[in-house]
């Protein structure tokens, strides 16, 4: 009895332990549970802040957070665990290096921006600050000073003073990072910005798109440029622009050519159906009149036989029965002659057709001829003010020069220029300054004579070629041009303007040619401009 109850009392403790050992286990397996959820949770961490370095490093993260879901012993995860501490060991490396090349770069950098003169105050003061702040610790840190220091350079090339060679050493490629810091820190030599010829560019390019007359699309595209130009554009897109306008002008031909092309390749159609229906025409003429003369001689001949037949038969019976077959043959001969009359009829109508056609095509030769000659009016007319253009200009005046050689009359060739016209471009805007030549042209041409000639020579500038002049009196009309444009009451945004012209002249002397005329009437101009402005010099 006493072994039994001995038995029960161990049996007891031992179920005591055994449930003790049951919590111990629980617990063991509930804060094992928690560790499993905690590294997961530091691997899905871990792959965010690793995403994007390693695509490899990326990879096997998450195949590890992917085994890690699925429970498994991790005895089973080393080998991976392995390879993650290597490919991380790996990075730390890159990331170092990456830093250090990147921290080359900006010290190569700030060396650079140290000797560039020129700044604003307020962004020298920036560079200053920027200089002094600490080199940083991390990437980021340095990321932000490579984007601050971009920033500066952008502002540099801006204000144009970035030197012409690199501005920054290349750094050694070693890495993927390494090789991206260095196009960053050597960047290609800046080639210095032309202001001044940029504009001069970009004005006589306006200039000569006046003088173009292209009409539909292509005008409508050369009009915009023109405006795109007048407003400003930046160097990369003047070059855009020129090829724009050269791609412009050559569709233009083409157009004007597919038009001539088709209204030639009409008029050669017409001209073969003309051709055609008049050879036809004139050979059923000429068939016609070889039947109609046949036709004649065959009743004459019948007529003929009749008055023999009339003076040989003597009784009314013989006279009956002759005449009658005479009167047969007659009638046959009326109607082959009634046939020909309708023959007749019919190649009068095709003759009034292509009569109709004849005149229809000379109509339309007469339009064409029209537009030809309006087109080479434009040809050598300004589009913007409408006097004519440079083109004219070389044109007459080789006339007008030749005309002086053979009879020696005298000529003046004068150079006007608006003054101060670029501060009304500045001040007003280019449509004030299209507006102001456009009444300064028309002005100057309601002040000559009709045998003078005047053209737009170019920007503000134009040429008055005065024939037959006297030689004594040139200057007088000369002042006039001035005095009328002076009168004009010029009126931009509701302020009064006052618009003055300068002018040099020359008259025609023994062994000139053109070239040595214009020479002299320029340096007149000079000196015009360059002792007050408003005034007539010749020389």
């Amino acid at each position: 009895m006493n072994d039994i109850a001995a038995v029960a009392g161990q049996l007891a403790r031992l179920r005591e332990s055994l449930q003790q050992k049951q919590l111990e286990l629980d617990g063991i397996v509930t804060f094992s549970d928690a560790e499993r959820a905690r590294s997961i949770q530091f691997i899905g961490k871990l792959m965010q802040a690793c995403r994007g370095h390693d695509r490899e490093l990326d990879n096997k993260l998450a195949k590890l957070k992917q085994k890690l879901d699925g429970n498994p012993p991790l005895s089973s995860l080393d080998a991976d665990l392995a390879v993650i501490e290597k490919l991380l060991q790996q990075h730390g490396n890159a990331l170092e290096e990456s830093i250090s090349l990147t921290k080359s770069a900006i010290d190569l950098g700030t060396k650079q921006l140290k000797s560039i003169k020129g700044f604003p105050e307020d962004t020298r003061k920036s560079l200053k600050e920027f200089l002094a702040s600490p080199d940083g610790y991390g990437i980021g840190d340095h990321q932000k000073k490579v984007i601050r220091l971009l920033e500066f350079y952008q502002q540099a090339i801006k204000i144009q003073l970035l030197p012409t060679q690199p501005l920054l050493a290349p750094a050694p490629a070693a890495s993927v990072q390494a090789m991206a810091i260095t196009e960053l820190s050597s960047p290609e030599p800046v080639i210095p910005f032309d202001a001044k010829a940029h504009a001069h560019i970009a004005d006589e390019l306006q200039r000569l798109i006046t003088e173009l007359d292209f009409a539909g699309a292509v005008g409508e595209s050369l009009a915009d440029i023109r405006r795109q130009l007048l407003n400003g554009i930046t160097p990369p897109l003047l070059a855009e622009i020129c090829l724009q306008v050269i791609e412009l002008i050559i569709e233009g031909t083409r157009e004007e050519r597919k038009s001539s092309q088709a209204f030639l390749s009409t008029l050669n159609e017409s001209l073969s159906a003309v051709h055609f229906s008049f050879t036809e025409s004139l050979d059923e003429g000429r068939a016609l009149q070889s039947a109609t003369q046949d036709t004649r001689q065959a009743i004459d001949k019948k007529l003929r036989a009749l008055d023999h037949t009339l003076a040989s038969h003597d009784t009314f019976d013989e006279l009956k029965g002759a005449i009658s077959g005479h009167m047969g043959a007659i009638n046959m001969l009326l109607q082959d002659r009634e046939a020909m009359a309708a023959r007749e009829r019919h190649l009068l109508t095709r003759l009034s057709t292509m009569e109709a056609k004849l005149r229809l095509m000379k109509e339309e030769t007469a339009e064409y001829k029209k537009r030809l000659t309006i087109q080479k009016h434009k040809l050598f007319l300004d589009s913007l003010t409408q006097v004519h253009n440079r083109a004219a200009l070389d044109e007459r005046l080789e006339l007008e020069y030749k005309r002086w050689l053979r009879y020696n009359t005298p000529l003046c060739l004068a150079i006007i220029d608006i003054d101060h016209f670029k501060n009304i471009n500045d001040n007003y805007g280019h449509m004030a300054g299209d507006k102001a030549l456009k009444v300064v042209a028309k002005a100057l041409q309601g002040a000559l004579r009709d045998t003078d000639f005047i053209a737009r020579f170019g920007g503000e500038e134009f040429v008055v070629l005065l024939p037959n002049i006297n030689p004594d009196k040139y200057q007088k009309p000369l002042e006039t041009l001035r005095q009328t444009i002076k009168s004009i009451p010029f009126r931009f945004r509701d302020a009064r303007v006052e618009i003055t012209i300068s002018i040099g002249a020359t008259l025609f002397r023994e062994g000139d040619h053109t070239t040595d005329a214009f020479e002299r009437a320029d340096k007149a101009l000079y000196s015009s401009k360059h002792s007050g402005r408003d005034q007539v010099n010749l020389a």
